[in-house]
């Protein structure tokens, strides 16, 4: 499907592709391909010369055959990592770090999980080093590409690996359709998640700082907490050496992000939030940490630990020794109404902000605080 044109795969429209690519890995001929639309996001599309509708794409696609089922949680904790350097490399408490080390060091293991690279585009890769587990540490903002990891990973399992995959709820449940059994030998991970915004904006965000400065981006931290967890900052770190450091309350591209103009389709009515989930953990930022059990809050980064299965729950006790980790009330750290448990509304004017990004490209970013002060007068005048 690309703004729906496929007839092959049964996805009529662009809310119902959460862009996992698990039809693009499944097909036999190769046929499928991830394409970009003009707001950025990939879909699938079909070469309907070489497709031999075996009907594949549509039997593993995990929203065309998604079915409600009852919350599937064990427990749910709070906690982060004792290893100072650890916690303070991630974005919230380092569980996901001490979880990859445990796993890494039996020697017959990978990790699969999103990374960025040097032209600070997102992608999921598989590494089998502890050496290079900073590669996967922290958050970002941005929809991974898959690429062929789900076929890796595959192969990884039958080869006897034991294997770790990270990724969002919609991706595992791409990853788990895909597979079409379960292996003793896969650990999966889901991470809370807002939403997933549009990389064609990312790109113009990071021209527009090229720009601005007149100089390439070597690093980007998404939530860099120099300033604290809590008050965390975009962070880019330039080839003069020079940094830019902005809360993200003023930063210009987690703007745009947590105002929700720029997100995926599907994000408006995703499957996959809630607390049933196909993972056997879920992790995130235990945010009100503050208020409901202050004594795990130094703001260093707490994160919230939902365990699913069997499974998870032992995997979290091979790292107690590694970890300080409390039980808590799901509710009362990830209460009903937050953002991880329900779909976010779009955006009135998402329509509007990508005609004006295909208009102006990365400069919308030296008129976005123009266009919000003049939407919210013309909203005031309104009300008047």
């Amino acid at each position: 499907m690309r703004g729906g044109e496929n007839e092959v795969i049964k996805l009529k429209r662009k809310e119902e592709c959460c862009g996992c690519s698990a039809c693009q890995q499944i097909c036999p001929q190769s046929c499928i391909s991830m394409k970009k639309d003009i707001e950025g996001f990939l879909y699938p599309l079909v070469d309907k010369e070489r497709c031999i509708n075996c009907n594949l794409c549509n039997t593993i696609c995990p929203i065309i055959n998604h079915t409600e089922w009852d919350d599937a949680i064990i427990k749910s904790y709070v906690g982060y990592s004792t290893n100072e350097e650890i916690r303070l490399k991630s974005s919230s408490g380092g569980i996901f770090s001490v979880l990859a080390e445990y796993i890494l060091k039996s020697g017959k293991a990978v990790i699969y999980g999103a990374t960025l690279d040097k032209n600070q585009k997102v992608y999921h890769m598989r590494i089998d080093s502890i050496s290079n587990l900073d590669l996967l540490r922290r958050s970002k903002y941005l929809q991974s590409k898959i690429n062929e990891t789900f076929k890796n990973a595959k192969m990884d399992l039958e080869a006897g690996l034991d294997v770790l995959y990270s990724g969002t709820a919609c991706q595992i449940a791409g990853l788990k359709a895909f597979l079409r059994k379960e292996y003793k030998n896969l650990y999966t991970i889901d991470v809370l998640c807002h939403g997933v915004p549009s990389p064609k904006v990312w790109n113009a965000y990071t021209k527009w700082q090229k720009n601005k400065n007149n100089v390439n981006i070597r690093e980007v931290y998404f939530r860099d907490k120099e300033s604290g967890w809590k008050n965390y900052s975009m962070k880019l770190v330039f080839d003069n050496e020079k940094n830019y450091i902005k809360p993200h309350g003023s930063d210009m591209y987690s703007q745009v992000f947590l105002s929700e103009i720029c997100l995926r389709p599907s994000c408006h009515e995703c499957k996959f939030k809630g607390l049933n989930r196909l993972s056997d953990l879920t992790l995130g930022d235990a945010w009100g940490i503050d208020k409901c059990m202050p004594e795990m809050d130094d703001d260093k980064g707490t994160s919230v630990i939902i365990v699913h299965s069997i499974k998870g729950q032992e995997l979290l006790s091979k790292i107690k020794n590694a970890v300080n980790i409390m039980e808590i009330d799901i509710d009362k750290i990830l209460p009903s109404s937050s953002d991880s448990r329900k779909s976010v509304q779009a955006h009135k004017r998402r329509t509007q902000f990508f005609k004006l990004l295909n208009i102006f490209d990365y400069k919308i970013f030296s008129i976005w605080k123009q266009y919000v002060r003049c939407q919210r007068i013309k909203t005031k005048i309104r009300k008047q």
